[in-house]
């Protein structure tokens, strides 16, 4: 039996748990090595593969050193990612690393899609329990995954080429709006109560912000959190990017939107909230939180934010102006 038989072994472990549909070890690029489930084509297990290779990337950017699994939420389904090296596995990643069959400590993934109702806590045991095993085969058997480089003959380059084609639209929108939303200073004194609030509710609160299209922070609040403006100002970018790469994940998955995003660490949770045109976004420590009260907190204040950005969206659908009237206004007569 090879390596990736034996890997398939320990992916359909995953697989045997109720409401789980598919469990998949990545490569980092979206390569997929080996699979347990059941895929419809094979164009969608590498356009699925590569859009939770976007998203694993973005969790790794965040959290470089102490990243433990993200989970996707929406009404259709669940999707979980976990990197091979877990931070759990301490000892096994040591001695991974120290027989050279980890080249990059975040080389390798599993990604799961399971159901809405299935139960997170089988998951997560199965799962961890299941890298443990991927883990021991490699130090066993002292070999390293090497996927196949994907390649193109003529005619597949053609079609790919023809696909960025553009037809030409004789039906132009002259109506613009402006790149980004634009909070009144009621709206914004609002969301800042809102957060004001989420402080007290949630005593190891590190930040919380609202992340406006395009990546720019309309209110935020810190508390224990001391990094530079500017870091804070590159990871509600970074989140935002996760957001919407997520939402395409689940769309090519089970054609729904992505609802929530949790960023499970070592020392903290990061949660992410699709609130309209908008992100809520927070860092929470565990010393004094458990995981699900934080669950049960975050939706009231996350639906509060939802409805203020949505009465900034409508009010600013009202503000679309005709372009050509604003050029004509610029004539110099």
């Amino acid at each position: 039996m090879d390596l990736n038989e034996k890997i398939g072994i320990h992916l359909d472990q995953i697989k045997q748990l109720k409401g789980v549909e598919n469990a998949v070890l990545t490569q980092r690029d979206g390569n997929p090595i080996q699979s347990a489930g059941v895929w419809f084509s094979k164009d969608e297990i590498f356009n699925v593969s590569a859009a939770t290779s976007a998203i694993f990337n973005v969790g790794i950017h965040l959290h470089p050193y102490d990243l433990k699994y993200i989970l996707i939420e929406g009404k259709k389904a669940k999707i979980l990612i976990a990197p091979l090296n877990s931070p759990i596995h301490y000892s096994l990643n040591k001695i991974l690393q120290q027989q050279g069959i980890f080249d990059n400590k975040h080389e390798y993934f599993i990604a799961i899609t399971a159901q809405p109702n299935t139960n997170l806590g089988g998951i997560f045991l199965q799962t961890n329990e299941c890298l443990k095993k991927i883990k021991t085969t490699l130090i066993t058997s002292g070999e390293s995954f090497k996927p196949p480089l994907i390649q193109f003959d003529d005619q597949r380059i053609q079609s790919i080429i023809e696909g960025f084609n553009i037809k030409e639209n004789e039906n132009l929108n002259f109506k613009i709006s402006s790149f980004s939303l634009s909070l009144s200073e009621n709206i914004s004194l609002e969301l800042r109560k809102i957060l004001n609030n989420f402080s007290v509710a949630v005593p190891d609160l590190k930040y919380a912000y609202i992340t406006i299209e395009g990546g720019f922070i309309a209110s935020k609040i810190l508390k224990t959190y001391s990094e530079p403006e500017d870091i804070l100002d590159n990871t509600s970018a970074m989140s935002y990017s996760l957001f919407q790469t997520a939402n395409r994940c689940a769309w090519l998955l089970k054609k729904m939107n992505a609802e929530s995003i949790l960023l499970d660490c070592e020392n903290s949770f990061q949660f992410i909230y699709g609130v309209g045109n908008a992100i809520f976004c927070t860092e929470i420590g565990k010393s004094r939180q458990k995981l699900g009260l934080i669950r049960l907190i975050l939706p009231q204040f996350s639906n509060k934010v939802k409805n203020l950005v949505k009465q900034a969206t409508e009010i600013q659908d009202h503000r679309t102006f005709d372009i050509k009237t604003l050029l004509g206004e610029l004539i110099i007569k």
